[in-house]
């Protein structure tokens, strides 16, 4: 299901991380999916936290947004960030925003 909502009612929208299993988190804000995170092991036992951002449809300057933390904090704020850079451009802008990820719940 797609969900259509306003980048205005995302300026002020708590993130929240719904766990869908060990270390994979869906990112939520108003009710809609905005992205995930996910740790991975790598060499050495080393984890990567890789974030995107998949929700709206993103310019072309954000496509692609994501990227990997060494923290889940790190990633948090990252994605927080990319969040944030989205929505300077898009409040701009008449309409409706459309997430292409399910709506949760």
């Amino acid at each position: 299901m797609t969900r259509r909502l306003e980048a205005q009612d995302l300026i002020h929208a708590a993130l929240s991380l719904n766990a869908v299993s060990d270390n994979n988190f869906q990112v939520v804000a108003s009710g809609a999916v905005l992205g995930e995170i996910i740790a991975r092991r790598r060499s050495f036992g080393r984890v990567v936290w890789f974030w995107s951002l998949s929700g709206p449809q993103l310019p072309e300057t954000m496509q692609g947004s994501g990227s990997n933390a060494t923290t889940l904090e790190g990633a948090k704020a990252a994605l927080k960030s990319s969040l944030d850079s989205w929505l300077q451009s898009a409040t701009g802008q008449p309409g409706d925003v459309q997430w292409s990820r399910k709506q949760v719940g």
